[in-house]
């Protein structure tokens, strides 16, 4: 078993009386016993469990003493094997601190750390370069300035839920009367997140294309838009959706005024269609490539 000790301390107007609201406590609290146990999940898997327990408060801003807990599962390791067990990648509960809330300064600022000074760090850019070594040390290049790193810290860097964990943590920074939260641990630098540092922590958008298609359509018109993005509102018969109008040809035309629309007019063209997956769920985008027909609304029926 391992144990590794931290503190957790709001500042800010909102605490100086050494009093917090729970409603903004207990979301903290809950989010940070997430993020360290979704952590051991991505680093150590069924391997280890880790616990966080609440130790005490202190006066002054609003401190919380907590202690991580780790044991290891596998059944055939004992006390006396678990140094070697770090051998197989198994991380204890001061390495887990350490992947999160370690932070290496300079007069610059922060020159390494974990996945908290990572994200302060990257200000919510992307990196322009990653350079893995053999010992499993990272550097993160943007521009001229570089950040060290561990794999393992761009393991929870990149996990989604790992990131809604650290993000949930740091909550009580969007209301006022809080202005910073602190990780104090034993032998180490205070890291702090400044209220003005929160939208770092936001989940950067991120998409992966799944499939594209082009089929040919028929379409009527629900509304139509001469701005340059030229998004349409459309139907098929089933569900109205945008579409953006590709075809230059065709814009060319409305703009000289060769064509005239009026109500359940409809068009047949070609359509490409993009399925993403995102970290919010699937996402599809529609663009018109090619107009093929304008095909005005019936004016009269056809009996025969």
């Amino acid at each position: 078993m391992s144990k590794e000790n931290l503190t957790f301390i709001f500042d800010g107007s909102g605490v100086e009386k050494g009093e917090i609201d729970v409603q903004d406590l207990a979301p903290a609290l809950l989010a940070l016993g997430d993020l360290i146990q979704s952590a051991n999940e991505v680093i150590n898997g069924e391997r280890a469990k880790t616990s966080v327990c609440v130790k005490a408060t202190a006066e002054g801003s609003f401190e919380i003493d907590l202690a991580i807990t780790q044991s290891i599962l596998d059944a055939t390791l004992s006390v006396f094997d678990f140094a070697s067990a770090h051998k197989d990648g198994i991380a204890d509960a001061k390495q887990l601190a350490d992947l999160i809330f370690d932070a290496v300064f300079a007069p610059i600022g922060f020159v390494g750390g974990g996945l908290f000074a990572l994200i302060k760090w990257l200000k919510g850019k992307k990196p322009e370069k990653v350079e893995h070594k053999s010992d499993g040390t990272t550097i993160i290049f943007c521009g001229d300035v570089t950040f060290q790193t561990n794999r393992k810290a761009i393991q929870l860097a990149e996990n989604i839920e790992v990131r809604k964990h650290a993000r949930k943590a740091l909550s009580s920074l969007s209301k006022n009367g809080i202005d910073k939260i602190s990780v104090r641990r034993s032998g180490k630098e205070t890291l702090d997140v400044l209220k003005e540092e929160l939208p770092f922590f936001d989940i950067p958008d991120s998409e992966e294309k799944l499939e594209e298609e082009t089929r040919k359509m028929n379409l009527q018109i629900i509304s139509l838009t001469f701005k340059e993005d030229n998004k349409w509102k459309v139907t098929d018969g089933l569900e109205p959706f945008s579409a953006t109008i590709e075809d230059e040809q065709f814009l060319r035309k409305i703009n000289n005024n060769e064509i005239a629309f009026s109500k359940n007019d409809y068009l047949v063209c070609d359509v490409k269609e993009r399925q993403y997956q995102t970290i919010k769920g699937l996402r599809k985008e529609r663009s018109i490539i090619k107009v093929i027909e304008h095909k005005p609304s019936p004016k009269q029926l056809k009996l025969f």
